[in-house]
């Protein structure tokens, strides 16, 4: 059973502190985003720390999981960290994000990818992104600094 289940056990639906790891995939002035199949809203590929896990140990495996594109991480650009999210299940959290600049150890194909937890693929520069909706507030202030070139800033 995974970190996440096993407290969700002992607390339930209660607002719990969740550390995520995002990344940030730049080609030609555009970004990686990915359509949640949880929510149907766009945000950033990234996923939850395990236990025992580093957060770059954490972003390489869950962008991956949500792309298929192998990345590396190029540069820290900001935590993330007072923002809370609610769940379609009714799970509440704080959500503390680890957000890296990455780059792609392989060819990249948007066209075809789908799993679990991601319905679509796409890059959109900074004005394509005003006309889709973004998965909550944390991603939409990480897109924005991204392009604002806002780091390091307390959130």
């Amino acid at each position: 059973m995974d970190y996440i289940q096993n407290i969700r056990k002992k607390v339930g639906k209660d607002k719990i502190i969740l550390n995520f790891t995002c990344g940030i995939l730049n080609q030609s002035g555009k970004i990686l985003l990915q359509k949640r199949a949880d929510k149907g809203t766009w945000g950033l590929p990234g996923g939850a720390i395990e236990l025992g896990e580093s957060a770059l140990e954490a972003l390489v495996r869950e962008f991956y999981e949500e792309t298929g594109i192998e990345v590396r991480a190029e540069k820290l650009l900001n935590v993330y960290t007072k923002y809370s999210d609610s769940y379609p299940n009714g799970d509440e959290a704080q959500v503390l994000t680890i957000l890296y600049l990455v780059s792609s150890e392989n060819s990249i194909s948007t066209n075809f990818f789908s799993s679990d937890e991601t319905l679509e693929l796409g890059f959109f520069d900074h004005i394509d992104i005003q006309n889709i909706a973004i998965v909550n507030q944390q991603h939409q202030d990480m897109i924005n600094d991204f392009f604002e070139n806002k780091f390091p800033i307390d959130r």
